[in-house]
């Protein structure tokens, strides 16, 4: 399989070396020009604009000093290879780039994107191993590389490739917020908030890069619950740069957390005025007014969003259930419903369906155990879906199987209250009035364990 694939590249690299324009220009105008190629298409690669990305390698080829063609046109063709979806063919061509010119990191770089646009996570760590075995010293690298980790969600390797560029003694902005990033990440808040507040600091730096760095800072305080001083770095990173989106939603977080739903509602607005097109504001702002009381007002701004945006997904729970608050529960069932068409394996999905429907009136009880049944093949130990179906199955006078479902429900969940008042309401309409005292004291207990009035 190999010599076929060697075989390919070397036939298309020579097609590619025929398509070469000829031109009367200067060496220098030669060199500049191929500079120019190769620094724009690595700068595409990394964007993933991998047609724009071939064709420039390919024109770089053209330009290159005669012993760098070669591999400057087998990026072409790995860039062409990952453009159609031919992992073993881009690989291939990747690896035959870097055996030809084992002193130059691109081949390896590209090697690391190639893995993690395909999810190969073995090979990806083996090139990221490659690349600090061999290029240890190359601070810009490493830090490139951990951005490209981080945006594919890699952030424990990208940490450590963050940790290489710093140890190197790459020291520039870019770098220091991606190791901050990575830190708030994996809960390292301390190295975090001391890496974020040095360019927080730095005057002479622009204010967007400054608010990125008061942001990280205040959401590191958050993580360790120190909400003081994280409201004050946010509040700093909005003075910064008033058009972040980030401050704004985790200052609101931290005041819904405190019960302070009107200072998280103001923030929101104050967002909205810089950030009118925001749909996490806007779901945020939502969520808010659903706390503060206010649905139906929390109704119009998020079926704006999922009219915009049908597929925020997170905003169609919050909708429904400010429809409930409003005493539409058809209307809560029906936006539950519009989610199950966009992602039926939405997690609870069915569980929050049948408590919806319990609300409307009349109740369709054979439908609600019908999601309740698709619930409990998704998830068999549940325990809502015992309680939920032990409180229909009171509601039918269907006390034998209220019983039996309730008292599943309390073996996986003897803490929780309500399945003992249900099985007390299940048993005393089943005439067993020292059963149901039973429970009904069970219940008072745990109350007064827990501190519930």
């Amino acid at each position: 399989m190999k010599l076929i694939l060697l075989f390919l590249l070397v036939g298309n690299l020579h097609c590619f070396a025929s398509d070469c324009p000829s031109a009367a220009i200067s060496p220098e105008e030669f060199r500049e020009r191929f500079q120019q190629l190769d620094r724009k298409a690595q700068v595409e690669f990394r964007r993933d604009e991998l047609p724009k990305a071939e064709e420039d390698f390919h024109q770089a080829a053209c330009l290159a000093p005669e012993g760098m063609r070669p591999y400057y046109d087998l990026y072409g063709v790995a860039t062409g290879a990952m453009a159609a979806r031919n992992y073993a063919g881009a690989l291939e061509a990747l690896r035959e780039a870097d055996r030809l010119r084992p002193d130059y990191a691109l081949a390896l770089a590209m090697q690391v994107k190639v893995n993690l646009a395909f999810g190969e996570i073995d090979n990806l760590k083996g090139s990221l191993f490659a690349l600090a075995q061999r290029f240890p010293t190359d601070g810009r690298l490493h830090a490139d590389v951990a951005r490209d980790l981080i945006h594919q969600k890699q952030y424990e390797l990208g940490l450590a490739e963050a940790l290489r560029a710093e140890q190197s003694g790459n020291s520039d902005p870019a770098s220091r917020m991606n190791l901050a990033v990575l830190e708030n990440r994996i809960g390292s808040f301390s190295d975090a908030i001391r890496h974020a507040v040095a360019i927080e600091e730095q005057t002479d730096l622009s204010d967007r890069i400054r608010a990125d760095g008061a942001a990280i800072a205040g959401l590191s305080y958050e993580g360790k619950e120190q909400f003081q001083d994280a409201v004050r770095h946010l509040k700093h990173a909005i003075q910064l740069d008033p058009g972040q989106e980030n401050p704004y939603v985790a200052l609101a977080r931290i005041y819904e957390q405190q019960h302070n739903s009107a200072a998280a509602i103001e923030i929101l607005k104050t967002g909205q005025e810089h950030l009118p097109a925001s749909a996490n504001m806007s779901i945020a702002l939502g969520t808010s007014l659903i706390s503060a009381e206010q649905s139906p007002a929390a109704i119009q701004i998020l079926a704006r969003v999922i009219e915009g945006d049908p597929d925020r997904l997170e905003a169609y729970p919050k909708l429904a259930e400010a429809y409930r608050n409003t005493g539409e529960p058809g209307l809560a069932t029906g936006t539950l419903r519009k989610l199950a068409e966009r992602k039926p394996d939405y997690p609870m999905l069915h569980v929050v369906i049948a408590r919806s429907m319990l609300d409307e009136n009349p109740t369709d009880y054979p439908s609600i155990l019908r999601e309740l049944a698709q619930a409990h093949d998704a998830s068999p130990d549940d325990y809502d879906v015992y309680y939920l179906r032990g409180k229909v199955y009171v509601l039918m006078d269907d006390y034998g199987l209220a019983v039996a479902a309730l008292r599943r429900a309390i073996e996986l969940r003897p803490e929780e209250s309500n399945a003992y008042y249900q099985l007390g309401l299940a048993y005393r309409k089943a005439g067993q009035l020292p059963l149901a005292k039973e429970q009904f004291e069970t219940v008072e207990y745990l109350k007064s364990q827990s501190g519930t009035p």
